[in-house]
């Protein structure tokens, strides 16, 4: 038997059972045997909650009922309230609730579930300092009283006010990175620039990821005499030379182009770094994008889905995010399920209008642009023109279970607010002839269960960085305004 006493609350139960469905089906049949050979104890207030959100018609909802269908299967194996054995030779029970008096004389409320869990984590604290004084408990081992929880407040409640060991779920987050990968600048002399360019690579002394961009730059020169790179193979730790103009010059939409090199690898790695068919042994399937609000993520992406739409890459382009609300919540909204995904697309169509602009009738049989696209001198709803074409649409991460997109450009906002299990069934939908770019910021968590460490857009990061069609891109500058950059810096 382990050393440690895990108490698992209703977010820590429905992360590991999500782990567990999405990704250990084949080596553990329910969730326990993920933590190994310690004593598991779920706080009879976790049932209840359990049972209220099974009722929720989306993934949460699922998620609960996968939970109570684990539960049974344990419960199958003797008494929970006794508890029984797990696979990894650990034990799996339900604590009693605490008396409503000890609860109340610890400073806590009977009525809230997160008090009733911490109440449970300090009377099994009791318990164990208890026994610590008797030869029984010396035997047995035991030495931490864990809690475990992806509730950031509980965790603040747990160890600044009461003294409990608390922490989040560990199996859930993705390994840790010396670095995030993306972009990378190195400083060489004139005549080692000049050198790498003529020889179309350049041998670092820092191994660079897969796929990593590299702006090479003259020290005495940096603005005019660079080079742009591609670390395509990380054994050979060799970096492959781009041609700059390509990279440099390179159009989308129009007149959209890279304000800074990362915006321009952005460009490029969104137009398939060279090579637009994505079922080539050296095309691009998968693109992270990380960067602050105003760096131009979700703009550059669209109109580079935009520009590929009309070169006939692909046939659609599909958006979808994770329905989390900013702030204060303003509940569920009325209306069909179209009437209750529209505020989702504003932005969508706020970056439209900036990207395209469809003939009116003052300008039909005017041509303008490299395409010959036609464009108005007037805005457009460019959005309700390529949902009328059935060339874009605005699907609902809870609903994409079971969909298939083929030929298409699929497109997921805000990654940073979800977490591996959805990312895994989003990724899954993609058939042949589709692309997908991951888009999000860290630094914006609205989901309270999830860490700069657990969630999509970190899982997205870490599980393909070895996986040649994968292109990770990391934006810093702000470029909205100067007013989103002065906010950004001194608010």
């Amino acid at each position: 038997m382990g050393s440690k006493i895990f108490i698992l609350d209703t977010s820590a139960v429905m992360s590991l059972v999500q782990d567990v469905t999405t990704y250990r089906r084949r080596d553990y049949p329910a969730f326990a045997g993920v933590l190994g050979d310690n004593e598991i104890v779920i706080p009879r207030v976790v049932l209840d909650e359990l049972d209220g959100l099974k009722r929720d018609t989306g993934d949460r909802g699922k998620t609960a009922v996968a939970c109570a269908r684990q539960l049974e299967y344990y419960s199958t194996l003797g008494n929970l309230i006794d508890g029984v054995e797990t696979e990894k030779g650990g034990t799996l029970r339900i604590a009693p609730r605490p008396s409503s008096e000890k609860i109340v004389a610890w400073g806590l409320r009977a009525n809230i579930a997160d008090h009733e869990i911490l109440a449970t984590a300090l009377e099994l604290e009791d318990e164990t300092s208890a026994q610590g004084r008797s030869e029984d408990s010396k035997k047995s081992g035991v030495e931490d009283v864990v809690l475990i929880t992806q509730d950031r407040l509980l965790r603040v409640l747990a160890r600044s006010v009461y003294g409990v060991k608390a922490q989040e779920l560990m199996s859930i987050c993705a390994p840790d990175m010396h670095r995030e990968p993306g972009y990378s600048k190195i400083e060489l002399n004139g005549a080692q620039l000049d050198k790498a360019i003529g020889e179309g690579f350049y041998h670092p002394e820092e191994v660079f990821p897969m796929n990593e961009f590299v702006h090479l730059v003259d020290r005495d020169n940096p603005s005019v005499h660079y080079a742009y790179g591609m670390a395509r193979d990380p054994e050979s730790n060799r970096i492959e030379v781009l041609d700059r103009s390509n990279v440099d010059y390179l159009k989308v939409s129009g007149e959209v182009e890279g304000r800074n090199p990362q915006q321009k690898f952005l460009l490029w790695a969104l137009m398939g770094c060279g090579e637009p068919d994505p079922n080539a042994e050296d095309g691009v399937r998968l693109i992270t994008v990380s960067g602050p609000a105003g760096s131009g993520k979700s703009f550059l992406t669209l109109a580079a889905a935009w520009e590929r739409l009309e070169r006939g890459h692909f046939e659609r382009i599909v958006i979808t995010r994770p329905m989390v609300d900013v702030g204060t919540s303003m509940g569920y909204l009325p209306g069909t399920l179209e009437e209750k995904v529209r505020p989702w697309g504003g932005p969508i169509e706020d970056n439209l209008r900036a990207i395209v602009k469809v003939p009116g009738e003052e300008t039909s049989g005017k041509i303008s642009g490299k395409r010959g696209v036609q464009r108005s001198t007037r805005p457009f709803d460019a959005k309700a023109w390529l949902e009328m074409e059935n060339r874009l649409e605005i699907a609902p991460l809870t609903y994409i279970r079971g969909r298939t997109f083929r030929n298409s450009i699929v497109i997921l906002e805000e990654a940073q607010n979800i977490e591996r299990g959805p990312l895994k069934v989003l990724l899954t939908r993609l058939g042949e002839g589709s692309i997908c770019i991951v888009i999000g910021d860290s630094s914006q968590i609205d989901n309270q269960f999830l860490s700069k460490r657990n969630n999509g857009l970190t899982h997205a990061r870490t599980c393909f960085r070895d996986w040649p069609q994968a292109v990770h891109v990391r934006l810093k500058q702000i470029v909205r305004s100067d007013l989103a950059e002065a906010a950004d810096r001194l608010m």
